[in-house]
């Protein structure tokens, strides 16, 4: 995969699996890829699933679309980054931005460690 995204000199320092949206197997989401480099959060998106997709899929009705969006948040936007884990199967890594918003990076039952740990690191240089 290319990574056409990086800028010059930017380096990329891990990648991971997440969604973004509601949880649960009915819920509207978007799947992707979090990538963290050495001074970005870039999100790039590659499947939009609608509301009630299994459901559509099993009737043969087209209930996702292939999504080429991406999100590319500079460190110097980001306030902090926290855990959170609802259940043995559910984490996410929550962004809080210094706008006062939050982003949530489901990452199912995978570990966001690695990420928030990269983040951190970042957030402090």
């Amino acid at each position: 995969m290319a990574n056409e995204w990086l800028q010059a000199g930017e380096n990329l320092l891990g990648s991971w699996a997440v969604f973004v949206g509601d949880e649960g197997p009915m819920a509207a989401k978007v799947t992707g890829k979090l990538h963290l480099t050495d001074s970005h959060l870039h999100f790039e998106a590659s499947l939009s699933l609608e509301k009630n997709a299994p459901a559509f899929l099993s009737n043969r009705i087209k209930a996702f679309e292939k999504s080429d969006a991406h999100l590319t948040i500079p460190f110097g936007e980001i306030d902090g980054a926290e855990i959170l884990k609802k259940s043995f199967l559910s984490k996410s890594l929550i962004v809080k931005l210094k706008t006062g918003e939050a982003l949530s990076f489901h990452f199912g039952a995978a570990s966001p460690q690695k990420a928030l740990d990269g983040l951190t690191a970042g957030l402090n240089r």
